[in-house]
């Protein structure tokens, strides 16, 4: 698991709430909306030279607990 999956993963499950963040958004965004979006993120630093680093491997740790 790259960098880049980790940070695609948070903003997915970031964005299940999303409702109640954007204004106007009467429905939540469905499962694939919010991929998608956490998707084209990702994707946009990799594409000016990844200065992130989001290819690289993910240190493997503990999971982030709430």
């Amino acid at each position: 698991m790259t960098r880049g999956d980790v940070l695609k993963y948070a903003i997915a499950f970031a964005l299940r709430g999303a409702s109640k963040v954007v204004r106007g958004l009467e429905h939540g965004l469905t499962k694939t909306e919010r991929w998608a979006v956490a998707d084209h993120v990702v994707c946009q630093p990799k594409e000016g030279g990844d200065p992130w680093h989001l290819g690289d491997e993910a240190k493997h740790g503990d999971a982030p607990t709430t």
